[in-house]
């Protein structure tokens, strides 16, 4: 049984802040939630030292032209902190779960193209220790994106910007891991002008090229969830069939994806025995052939955004 990790009335309010702008001061989190800065700064080191919260900075892959993304299931039979450490290591990886089923992890990818993707789950398999088999779907098209825990995907994609220059792409590498960093922390790290740095920051963050926000591990914090990916297999015409589940309000994401599932999708639901009620109910959509239930054991890697590899990116 999952170890649940408990949250406080105080904790919760503080994560629902973040997640609206994670760059909110620490002062006027704590005037809402009845806590000094202090205290405040004390309990989000609690909670990120414990690996239940992340506040990142959520830049949209395609922004920069990195337009692919895969559904990675592995096979693994060693320690399970190992391939967290190695997974965590790996950029590229930006969800992992410890499932149960026919795959002992499903892992989400980001790439530049499908050459880039097939080389990833290459180095996945083939470096990380006690990797067997595996299997990769990708991401055709997001038909729904609306979890909670997860970085927004849903909407239209953000414009490209191909008039980011090397000082904004440093300001998005640094700020994807650290978007709480402040301007003289910036400057500090960049050797660049405070004011240049201030200015250029905040046009990042005022476009929407990167948004500050949290992450949280719902498997571990939240008592009622039992979370679950889900494959499905379509036969025929998929459109009256993909309308049906996106209507599921226990399916926060479905995407389209190649491969043996055509649709790959998450469950949030309140218990084992609401997730076989789900089940039951997407086996009876018309249209679905069959579908393949992994809820997850554990999170491995927390939810986190696509992070660059290089300067040049």
């Amino acid at each position: 049984m999952t170890q649940r990790y408990e949250l406080d009335a105080q904790d919760q309010a503080i994560v629902g802040l973040l997640r609206e702008d994670g760059r909110a001061p620490l002062a006027r989190i704590g005037e809402q939630v009845g806590l000094s800065a202090d205290a405040v700064r004390a309990r989000m080191a609690r909670l990120a030292g414990d690996g239940v919260l992340r506040v990142i900075g959520l830049v949209d892959p395609a922004v920069l032209g990195y337009d692919v993304l895969g559904t990675v299931g592995l096979r693994y039979r060693g320690p399970v902190e190992r391939l967290r450490v190695a997974l965590n290591a790996t950029p590229q990886v930006t969800f992992a779960a410890q499932t149960i089923g026919p795959y002992d992890v499903m892992c989400e990818v980001a790439a530049r193209d499908d050459a880039d993707l097939a080389d990833i789950v290459q180095r996945i398999a083939g470096t990380i220790e006690g990797v067997g088999d595996h299997e990769v779907w990708r991401q055709l098209d997001v038909a729904k994106w609306e979890s909670q825990g997860r970085p927004r995907r849903s909407g239209p994609p953000a414009p490209r910007r191909p008039e980011l220059d090397d000082l904004d792409v440093a300001l998005l590498r640094l700020l994807v891991d650290n978007p709480r960093a402040s301007f003289r922390e910036m400057e500090d790290e960049l050797g660049v002008p405070y004011w240049v740095v201030r200015k250029r920051a905040q046009t990042l963050f005022r476009d929407g090229t990167i948004q500050a926000t949290a992450m949280v591990d719902r498997v571990s914090t939240d008592p009622v969830i039992m979370m679950a990916s889900v494959g499905i297999t379509l036969d025929g015409s998929p459109e009256a069939a993909l309308d049906a589940l996106v209507a599921l309000p226990e399916l926060p994401i479905v995407t389209l994806t190649a491969g043996r599932f055509h649709v790959v999708a998450e469950a949030a639901c309140g218990s084992a025995r609401d997730l076989a009620a789900l089940t039951r109910r997407v086996v009876a959509v018309d249209g679905v052939r069959d579908l393949t239930v992994l809820p997850y054991a554990r999170v491995l890697v927390l939810p986190r955004p696509w992070r660059f590899e290089t300067a040049a990116g």
